[in-house]
């Protein structure tokens, strides 16, 4: 390694962070500075420090329009290993598959939802992790204030991700330069470390000379010459002392004020070379950084044998080294270097060979080289030529996922001021994917009045997709009519989905249903999905049957046509279908399964919400907190926000049913602060506070905050068939306000298709017979609702208490057994809230309970020690790791009674401590 004097500090910091990653928490460390100044060999130095460490080290470098994730692929490249991707990199293989082409399989798409930028951050930290091993990993990407923008996105991603990983990223860039905001961007995040290197100090200077001098002893007169000719850049003080010793010769009194030292040393270096050679080198400056040798014959009109002559003459005082898995590529010595040559070049000859070159590059073929040709014609002045190439790549961009560099090239494309309609139509499609729906529809309605025939009409679908995403449903209509394209199966499909939005489902089903059929004519069977997949959302609010054939169809169509993520979804719609009676569904694992090889990110998370939802009827929503928050942080991750706040609502939930409100509210704080929640976020929030409520025997005050709950879900197709309608019926029934009405409301209401509603409304309409007198019909009644939740085994725990209350007060069925029964599985559920209200309503029907007498049975060989069952319950308590406080709220008894319990325990089973009781009750 090359001399370097004057960054101890900066080692230290390195090294720090290396002995971090080693401990499991990486991060970013930025390395910026000017020109020359020595980032390079920092990150040399850092290479280093990390093998010694015992760290995989992977390095890559961007180029002035090398393409998108250039650098990472090219590290990537390095990796040891091969083969296919190991299981826990399968959800994340379709998006590596951009870095390792070896991965990508035919179909490959970027999942819908999620920004592909943050799944690939995921998936990349995974594989950086495998590549590590024990030790870590370390990735080095150099001159990223040339890398494209999906690369700094996922750098800025790293920043935020990798403190749970071993693995370190460390990037350098320059920052003396205009147009540097992405990397001024990574400079104030706080997660990244930045270290800025400034010029040396004149003694750093002198080391660094005598360093460079070896054994050749400098005297103080070309000390002083290297400092003030250098201005401390350490560069050029080494280029500076090179000169010395390249011409055996000091420079004379006469030669001191050469400046700049490195201009006149490149020049003079030059001036060495015969002009065809020089030509040659010219060309490689025009040509960028990370010039591709082969061009340079074709450009020149000259032989390979003559090309590799004056790359050879050159190296290695101007060229250092060839790059790339074939060697095909050189590099400059450095940035600076390739600066002076290309100065010595004149504005027409530069865009000559720029034009010359970008005509050998589109003849290549592929979007590497067409994005440097599209950067050649731009610096030739060719602005068309160029802006419809950059279109092109942004096209494909869109399609690959790679939305940030796809802007990056809009934004090229724009600059050019040439093809601006057209730059319009993939600005309004890139924002939609982005979510950015709003902005998308104002960006592309200016365009409208400019566009004709083709362009019109597809300019016109685009605002009406946007308009969709945006619920702005007549706005969709309006630019569907606009485009004219009434018999196009897209436009069909657009019109489906926003009438389906505006609640207008008879016309969304006809709509859709011509679509598919269109749609299936013309062998377009993505669309035939869509079309059938809004089908069956149609169909759900009046017939789940329908639904399911459509659905149905739509997986078997995506099948057989090779479209996971259609087939995903219409999994997910027949699922839904079989949790509407059922407290589990085995579609729901093959659809989650599916969606997790895929790499359908969204779509794991939201079968997740699934099974936390059903989790919450079978076991109850603090069985199902601890889902809900492993939800709510993988959706926060990929910045899934309304997924986010959906999950938050059900933590919250878990809070309610233990009495906890700090805790609750801090919750559904959370999910009200993301941007535009989804409908069932405040629906939910109010429906948690009426649980509380309910749990609190305040059975008016739950009432009415259901009511609010009602009314923000009435009338929302795009809302969920929520469990909360029938225990809104039901509640209103019990307290007899405006009962028959909610009674009728959810009768005629789609969401009676789901079994904890509908059984809800058999106990609500228990409640009314019986309080009318019509006791055989209440209690026939109250045993339907509990055949329709028998699966649903919290859920139907919670229903059955203000039904059975309303039985003891109206004198109807056979309440005392049920609470007994009921109260000895709160009390299993550790669910405080509700065995009290059991043990109340039973005190009320003339039916105590001894609050002493434990359930758990007590083994032979423990009831031979003297352990009762109450001290069982203890026993299984401590097992479990809770504290006596904590047993004593579980179990309605003073943490005094507990201290008693786990003494006798210890005294009867011989322990010396709870280690010691843990290891009996495992027994």
């Amino acid at each position: 390694m090359a001399a370097m004097v004057g960054r101890d500090g900066e080692k230290a910091v390195i090294l720090r962070m290396i002995e971090e990653t080693r401990s499991g928490g990486g991060g970013v460390l930025l390395v910026a500075g000017e020109a020359g100044i020595g980032k390079s060999r920092l990150l040399a130095a850092a290479a280093g420090l990390a093998r010694e460490a015992g760290l995989a080290v992977l390095t890559g470098w961007s180029t002035e329009g090398g393409g998108t994730y250039r650098s990472v692929a090219q590290a990537l490249a390095g990796r040891p290993g091969g083969g296919p991707p190991p299981e826990e990199l399968r959800p994340y293989r379709a998006t590596l598959g951009r870095l390792l082409p070896e991965w990508a399989e035919p179909g490959d798409a970027p999942p819908p939802h999620v920004d592909p930028v943050l799944v690939l951050g995921e998936g990349l930290l995974r594989l950086l992790r495998a590549t590590g091993g024990e030790n870590g990993c370390l990735l080095v990407l150099e001159d990223v204030h040339w890398a494209d923008a999906d690369t700094l996105a996922l750098v800025e991603y790293l920043a935020t991700a990798s403190r749970r990983w071993p693995v370190l990223t460390v990037v350098s860039a320059r920052d003396d330069e205009p147009g540097q905001e992405p990397v001024h961007r990574l400079t104030r995040l706080a997660e990244v470390t930045t270290l800025r290197l400034g010029r040396l100090a004149p003694a750093e200077i002198e080391q660094l000379a005598r360093r460079r001098a070896g054994d050749r002893a400098l005297p103080g007169d070309l000390l002083g010459y290297v400092v003030d000719t250098s201005d401390c850049l350490p560069y050029l003080a080494e280029e500076l002392v090179a000169g010395m010793l390249e011409s055996g010769t000091v420079p004379g009194p006469g030669t001191l004020r050469v400046t700049p030292g490195l201009a006149c040393r490149t020049t003079s270096r030059l001036a060495t070379l015969a002009p065809a050679r020089r030509a040659v080198l010219e060309a490689a400056a025009v040509l960028g950084d990370d010039a591709d040798w082969t061009v340079l014959g074709p450009v020149t009109g000259q032989s390979e044998p003559e090309v590799l002559a004056a790359l050879r003459a050159a190296s290695p005082q101007l060229l250092v080294r060839a790059v790339g898995a074939a060697g095909d590529r050189l590099r400059w010595r450095h940035a600076l270097t390739r600066e002076v040559v290309l100065d010595s070049v004149t504005p027409p000859e530069r865009a000559a060979v720029a034009r010359r070159a970008a005509d050998v590059l589109l003849s290549r073929g592929g979007p590497e080289h067409d994005a440097r040709a599209a950067a050649l014609l731009a610096a030739a002045g060719e602005h068309a030529r160029s802006a419809g190439i950059l279109l092109r790549l942004a096209r494909l961009d869109l399609t690959g996922g790679a939305l940030h560099s796809a802007e990056d090239l809009l934004d090229r494309a724009a600059a050019t001021r040439a093809l601006r309609p057209v730059v319009t139509i993939e600005r309004v499609r890139l924002l939609t994917l982005r979510g950015q729906a709003p902005a998308a529809l104002e960006a592309g309605a200016g365009a409208l009045e400019e566009l004709t025939g083709d362009q019109h009409a597809e300019l016109c679908l685009r605002l009406a997709e946007a308009a969709v995403v945006a619920r702005r449903w007549r706005e969709a209509d309006g630019y569907v009519e606009r485009a004219g394209r009434p018999d196009d199966p897209w436009a069909l499909v657009l019109a489906a989905d926003s009438a389906f939005g505006a609640g207008e489902l008879r016309r969304a089903a006809e709509l859709a249903a011509v679509a598919a059929e269109r749609a299936e004519r013309a062998g377009r069977w993505d669309t035939v999905c869509q079309a059938l997949t809004t089908i069956g959302r149609c169909a759900l609010r009046h017939d789940p049957g329908l639904a399911s054939a459509a659905y149905g169809v739509a997986a078997q169509v995506a099948a057989e046509h090779g479209l996971r993520p259609a087939r995903v979804t219409a999994l997910f719609g027949l699922a839904a279908i079989e949790l509407l009676d059922h407290p589990d569904s085995p579609l729901l694992t093959e659809a989650r399964e599916l969606a997790r090889r895929t790499g359908l990110l969204a779509e794991v998370v939201w079968s997740d919400l699934l099974l936390v939802d059903s989790v919450s009827t079978v076991e109850g929503p603090r069985a199902a907190r601890d889902l809900a928050r492993r939800a709510a942080e993988q959706a926060g991750r990929l910045r899934l926000h309304g997924m986010q706040a959906v999950a938050e609502v059900f933590t919250a939930m878990g809070y309610a049913v233990e009495g906890d409100v700090p805790g609750m509210e801090a919750a559904l704080a959370e999910a009200a602060a993301h941007p535009d929640p989804p409908v069932e976020v405040a629906a939910l929030g109010n429906a948690s506070r009426a649980l509380l409520r309910l749990l609190g025997h305040d059975l008016p005050a739950a009432s009415a905050l259901l009511d609010e709950t009602v009314g923000d879900l009435a009338g929302r197709c795009e809302a969920g068939p929520v469990q909360y309608w029938g225990l809104w019926a039901l509640l209103r029934t019990v307290v007899g306000d405006r009962d028959a009405e909610a009674r009728e409301t959810l009768r005629g209401s789609s969401v009676g298709f789901r079994s904890a509603n509908r059984a809800g409304l058999q106990y609500a309409d228990a409640v009314a017979a019986g309080r009318e007198g019509r006791r055989a019909e209440a209690a026939e009644l109250f045993a339907a609702g509990d055949r329709t939740l028998a699966g649903h085994h919290w859920w139907r725990r919670l229903l059955r208490l203000p039904a059975l209350e309303a039985a003891i007060a109206a004198g109807w069925g056979d309440p005392v057994p049920a609470l007994r029964t009921d109260l000895e599985a709160h009390l299993r559920a550790g669910d405080a809230h509700l065995a009290r209200i059991c043990r109340d309503l039973l005190r009320g029907a003339g039916a105590p309970t001894r609050q002493g007498r434990g359930l758990a049975p007590v083994p032979a060989r423990l009831r031979a020690a003297g352990v009762t069952s109450r001290e069982m319950d203890v026993l299984g308590l401590v097992a479990e790791g809770l504290t006596n406080r904590k047993i004593a709220e579980r179990l309605f008894i003073s943490p005094r009674t507990v201290d008693t319990h786990v003494a006798s325990l210890l005294a009867k089973t011989a322990s010396a401590d709870r280690t010691e009781l843990r290891t009996i009750a495992r027994r």
